[in-house]
């Protein structure tokens, strides 16, 4: 992906003082740096990059506690919305009313579930999350609003895991349920949780410590606790990897840990050794429950409480997505993606990022949230590798202005030219009409706005709108903006 030029840097700087521009282009880039998040049962929000835990927002009580099938096996559905090699997944359940961090390390219901590395969504477009599903035992247990809590773990370099080593998830660690406490926490973990009730025998709060050994026996689970690269809620560099039916959505072989250099995408042909294929009627893939059938639904945006209801067709989402928006997201690029998080890099936000620990403040937060693994799409930012330790110091505009801390391109990320030019077009300028051209983002979002959907907005209520609507009208009064604003300048 080709850097701004110097002239359009210089442009881009002077809109980007407007502060509703910048807070609405910050909040879109939240809102899409984006990761993992529950399906079925139903979340309590559709964010997918909850970071804090240990859910991705507070308890709801207007949404229906989903029923589970005590002492039986269970799917569960999820969704990823933006793919992250390796990643492991842990699924917990809490105790009863209580859904404290601590609540959720006392039973484990499933660990190092594997990421699909087919995964290959469209950035920030919900139609094309990626679904995943997997089966649980579920304990003949009693509660009438326990929660179901789906962790991922990011664990590769770019999110502080270096090659070769091993993190453990922090909630477990400060539990004490950690075996090697010499660990660091993994400093990046997505949270989901969904309010579940079963109807059992013994009282989820009558139990310390689930039996989470017998769950895996019961699912004659590949990636038990006992082989040491399985400990439970410790995770080695992207030492989860996985293949997935792409009509069913039921794993079907698990990997040896990565050996792959991207952090968005490694081709399982190429990257993946296979350690186990699944066995014909293994219990962790049976489709049993009632979320088994999402495997059998379209990936439909997030509205709270409510499942997908729409049966898949014979045709692609992922291609009548591309075709709908001129394919403005080049999956063969990996820097495409990286075009919503250019004011990120931009000499007004890298103002607002820490030389040391390459952390965003003040109104720039939001690009913590994903921007850092732009990094290497943005060499020649005044605050590129402001995350390695080297006290660096941001360009000044009169720098920019001069052409100098800025401009040029980034180098050859084995996108091949002809995946170049079929991906996004970069915004350019010259100095004489120091204008902005909008090119096909605008035109994306206009045609956008006029074609069929796949649900209805007006059926969705004020007070849980849908996230997929919030996103598509602030990109609409982004690029509304920019043209308004960039014709004045």
């Amino acid at each position: 992906m080709s850097r701004p030029t110097t002239s359009h840097a210089v442009t881009q700087r002077r809109w980007l003082r407007h502060p509703l521009i910048v807070a609405l282009i910050l909040t879109i880039i939240n809102d899409a740096l984006a990761h993992t998040r529950l399906e079925c049962p139903p979340p309590r929000s559709g964010k997918t990059g909850a970071k804090s835990g240990p859910c991705d927002a507070p308890d709801d009580p207007s949404l229906p506690a989903y029923p589970l099938v005590p002492g039986a096996l269970n799917t569960v559905t999820w969704l990823e919305s933006l793919p992250h090699p390796g990643a492991p997944g842990r699924i917990a359940l809490s105790l009863d009313g209580d859904d404290s961090a601590g609540s959720f390390e006392s039973c484990l219901l499933l660990d190092h579930i594997p990421h699909d590395e087919n995964s290959r969504p469209s950035f920030g477009r919900e139609l094309t999350y990626h679904r995943s599903s997997i089966t649980l035992w579920v304990p003949d247990v009693y509660c009438e609003r326990c929660h179901l809590q789906l962790m991922t773990v990011m664990s590769d370099e770019i999110h502080g895991v270096p090659e070769g080593t091993s993190c453990a998830y922090g909630g477990a660690i400060e539990a004490g349920r950690v075996r090697d406490s010499s660990l660091k926490a993994c400093p990046v973990v997505y949270h989901s949780c969904a309010p579940v009730s079963i109807n059992g025998t013994v009282p989820r709060n009558d139990i310390d410590e689930c039996d989470t050994a017998d769950f895996e026996e019961k699912l004659n689970w590949p990636m038990k606790s006992t082989q040491g690269l399985y400990e439970h809620s410790t995770y080695f560099y992207k030492g989860d990897p996985g293949e997935y039916s792409s009509d069913t959505s039921q794993l079907m072989m698990t990997g040896a840990p990565l050996d792959c250099p991207s952090n968005q995408y490694c081709n399982p042909d190429e990257f993946m050794e296979v350690k186990t294929v699944v066995p014909e009627g293994a219990g962790y893939v049976s489709l049993e429950g009632t979320c088994a059938t999402m495997v059998t639904m379209e990936v439909e945006p997030f509205e709270l409480g409510k499942l997908p209801s729409t049966p898949k067709t014979g045709g692609s989402v992922e291609e009548e997505v591309e075709s709908a928006t001129g394919g403005y997201f080049d999956q063969d690029d990996p820097c495409s993606p990286c075009e919503i998080a250019v004011p990120c890099f931009s000499v007004e936000l890298c103002q607002l990022r820490d030389p040391m620990s390459g952390e965003w403040s003040g109104l720039a937060a939001p690009c913590n949230d994903g921007a850092e693994l732009c990094e290497g799409c943005f060499a020649d930012s005044p605050c590129h590798g402001f995350n390695s330790g080297d006290d660096n110091s941001p360009a000044t505009a009169d720098e920019v202005a001069s052409g100098e801390g800025i401009g040029g391109t980034v180098p050859d990320t084995n996108a091949s030219t002809e995946d170049e030019e079929s991906g996004a077009e970069q915004a350019t300028t010259s100095e004489s009409d120091a204008g902005i051209k909008i090119p096909d983002i605008a035109a994306d979002l206009s045609s956008e706005k006029g074609q069929e959907n796949d649900y209805d907005p007006d059926s969705v209520s004020e007070s849980n709108p849908s996230s997929s609507t919030n996103a598509g009208l602030l990109r609409l009064c982004v690029a509304a903006m920019l043209i308004v604003f960039c014709t004045v300048l």
